[in-house]
This record gives C-alpha cells, sequence and structure tokens, in this order.
C-alpha cells in the first residue's frame, strides 16, 4: 500500500447550531489554541464575525491563517473540493471545521462528508451550540425534540452566564432531557462563551508529532508555512474575549472551562476485534471518542488498523505501525502494539481501562480469540465502508 493510501484522514468537525447560539465564539477560541492548525471552511457568510479576523475574502484554494485554513465556500457544491484540498500533506492540518449555516441540517452535513470521505477524511463529530436564553422558543418548539440530534454528538448549552446562577444547572438539564428523548448517546455541556477544551474534539499539535502528514521528516514536502498575521488575530481575539468579559462584569477566571479527561491503554500480541468493537461501537457513558492502533491477526499474517471513533461514528483504516518512541533503537520490541486513548468530559476511566486492557491483550487467552475471522469481520466492515 502507498505513502498516500496510509496517511492519517483528517477528522472533519461539523459546527452547528442556529444564528447567535456561539458558533464563531468556539471557532474563534479553538483558532487561538497554540498548537492547533485547523482547516476551517465557512458556508454561512453573514453569520461570520468579520471583524475578528476570520475571512479574508472569497479565495479558491485553502490560505493559511490564524493557524490553519480559511476556505468560503458559496455553495455546498463546493465543499467535497475544498475538503479535498485541505488533506495536502504540506498544510499538516490536525482537523477541519466546517461552520455549517444556522438553517443546516446536520444529518444530512453528516451524510456527505461520510459519503466524499474515501479515507481521506473522515466525521470527526457533529458539535450542536444552543443558546440556554431562548432554547425553547427557538430550537425546540415541537412535541417531539429536534430530529438534528439524530446525528449529533456534542450538544453545548451556551450562554450559561446570561441566567441567574441559580438556574444555570436546571437549564442544562432541560436541554439534556430533550436531547436524550432523541438520542440517549449525545453529551451535553454548559458553557459559558462557548469555552471548551479543545482537547475534547481533536488534538491539537498531533500533525507536528506525526511525520506521516508531511514535513522533512516523512519525506514530502514541507509543512506549508502560516501567515505573520497568524500571532496578530491571537492577540485580537485574546483581547476581544477579554473586553467582552469586562463588560458584562465577568471575572475571566470565573468563567468555567470544561477540560477533558482520557486515559490510554496499550496492548502486546494481537487483539480482539471483536472486543475492541464492542467498545468503539458503543462507547460508554461519559466517553466523546476513541482513537489509536490496533494489531488484528489476519489470515497468517498481522496488520495494524487505526481506529477512530466519536459518538456513534466509528471509522477504520490499514495503518502503519507508530515509530518506536524510545531512544533507544533496541527497545523497539518494549513498544505497545496496540494503543487507545479514550477522552471524555466525565467517565469511568478504570471500567474503560479495564475492558480496553482486555481487549488489547486478548493474545494471552490464546489463539482462538486473536484468530476468528468472525471477529475481524465487524472491524474489516468499516474499512471498506469508506473505501
Amino acid at each position: 500500500m502507498s505513502g498516500l493510501r496510509r496517511r492519517p484522514a483528517l477528522p472533519v468537525i461539523l459546527l452547528t447550531g442556529y444564528l447567535g447560539a456561539g458558533k464563531t465564539s468556539l471557532l474563534n477560541h479553538l483558532l487561538r489554541h497554540p498548537d492547533a492548525r485547523i482547516g476551517v471552511i465557512v458556508n454561512d457568510f453573514g453569520d461570520l464575525n468579520i471583524d475578528a479576523g476570520l475571512v479574508v475574502g472569497q479565495v479558491d484554494e485553502p490560505l493559511s491563517i490564524s493557524g490553519g485554513c480559511v476556505c468560503c465556500l458559496t455553495d455546498d457544491s463546493e465543499l467535497e473540493d475544498a475538503l479535498v484540498a485541505m488533506t495536502n500533506p504540506g498544510l499538516r492540518l490536525d482537523a477541519i471545521i466546517v461552520e455549517a449555516s444556522g438553517f443546516a441540517e446536520p444529518l444530512t452535513l453528516a451524510r456527505m462528508i461520510t459519503r466524499m470521505g474515501h479515507h481521506r477524511f473522515h466525521l470527526g463529530g457533529v458539535i450542536d451550540l444552543v443558546d440556554a436564553t431562548i432554547y425553547f422558543d427557538t430550537v425546540d418548539t415541537s412535541q417531539l425534540p429536534p430530529v438534528r440530534y439524530a446525528a449529533t454528538t456534542l450538544v453545548l448549552v451556551n450562554k450559561l452566564d446570561q441566567l441567574p446562577a441559580a438556574d444555570r444547572n436546571a437549564a442544562v438539564e432541560a436541554v439534556r432531557a430533550r436531547v436524550h428523548e432523541r438520542n440517549p448517546r449525545v453529551i451535553v455541556i454548559g458553557t459559558h462563551h462557548a469555552r471548551l477544551d479543545p482537547t475534547l474534539i481533536f488534538d491539537p499539535g498531533e500533525s507536528d508529532r506525526d511525520p506521516r502528514r508531511g514535513g522533512s521528516d516523512g519525506g514530502e514536502d514541507p509543512i506549508q508555512p502560516e501567515l505573520p498575521i497568524r500571532e496578530l488575530l491571537r492577540q485580537a481575539y485574546a483581547e476581544a474575549a477579554a473586553d467582552q468579559l469586562g463588560d458584562d462584569g465577568i471575572d475571566e477566571e470565573s468563567v468555567p472551562h470544561r477540560h477533558a479527561r482520557s486515559v490510554t491503554v496499550t496492548g502486546n500480541g494481537p487483539a480482539d476485534p471483536d472486543a475492541v468493537m464492542d467498545f468503539v461501537e458503543d462507547l460508554p457513558a461519559g466517553v466523546y471518542r476513541v482513537k489509536g492502533t490496533v494489531l488484528v491477526a489476519v489470515g497468517s499474517g498481522q496488520r495494524h488498523f487505526g481506529v477512530q471513533a466519536v459518538g456513534p461514528n466509528v471509522y477504520v483504516a490499514e495503518a502503519v505501525r507508530p515509530a518506536p518512541t524510545a531512544p533507544d533503537s533496541n527497545a523497539v520490541d518494549s513498544d505497545p502494539d496496540s494503543v487507545l486513548v479514550v477522552i471524555g468530559e466525565d467517565f469511568d476511566t478504570e471500567a474503560a481501562e479495564s475492558t480496553l486492557t482486555a481487549a488489547l491483550n486478548a493474545d494471552a487467552a490464546g489463539p482462538a480469540v486473536t484468530a476468528s475471522g468472525g471477529s475481524r469481520e465487524r472491524l474489516l466492515h468499516h474499512v471498506r465502508l469508506h473505501t
């Protein structure tokens, strides 16, 4: 398999929500991360905060700016071309964020991304922002909960700072109850000013750690440099956020910033693919995503597969074995054959670690577990889905 086909597919994160819910605030917050290189596609020009510097004009090709790429689309037919362009290894992006129209249907967009991917990119989650102050007057106005939550993986109940402190928890719980009527697997988090830990939804700086994404270490074109305006924009974003907090009479330190939790599990020898798929296809409560590489017995040999899961969305592709991290070349054998990282907002880390430790070290249970063709089929099915 060629190096191009083995290059990890980029996660595409859909950012949805009605006008004024805080999509641009969240986007600005993510772009300010010092290590992130984010591709940004915007298909709702009127919803942009132009003063923030996110829009620099209509462009046909990605433009490196503020830690990522900005590409403004005039119609949805350009979406696939823009996404493919952003998979250029020279950009070495960590993720692509599509800031959708306030009237976009998340389920339709999610299906589009999945259909277009072909192992170049994959659906990395659907984030829906809602305004806590007017949710039941705008988004949720009928007897049945909104259909949009069928495809959503994360709901941010934003603008809690505009509610009395005593009413905030009840507001989040009310939205959570309605969302879970439609989809009990969605994680619902309350936020102020769309402040969210970026590591919950993508891996900032991962592209710089992985030479397979491009760069001199990977023998490909060097990374595309970012514009000098990057730091100026970050400073402007920080100053604007500080001004907003000051105008609202809120101390920045008092504004909650939800931090992600994670646990890393390793294994040696072929893993039990059925047990791995049991975990990623039905993530435990509080787990938002899982990522990593798994060694699986296939035929008379063994192959590595990259595994990504966000909510109900599972992506599997063939992968090369990660380069050993030990400085001593003689220590290669000490590197684990399989590594999975579990990330969430609040979950039982001990239970997740115990379950995956058994799945990734299944070789100890004997060849009957690791060599079963039936157990591999579920994993290989996901590989074929994106081919």
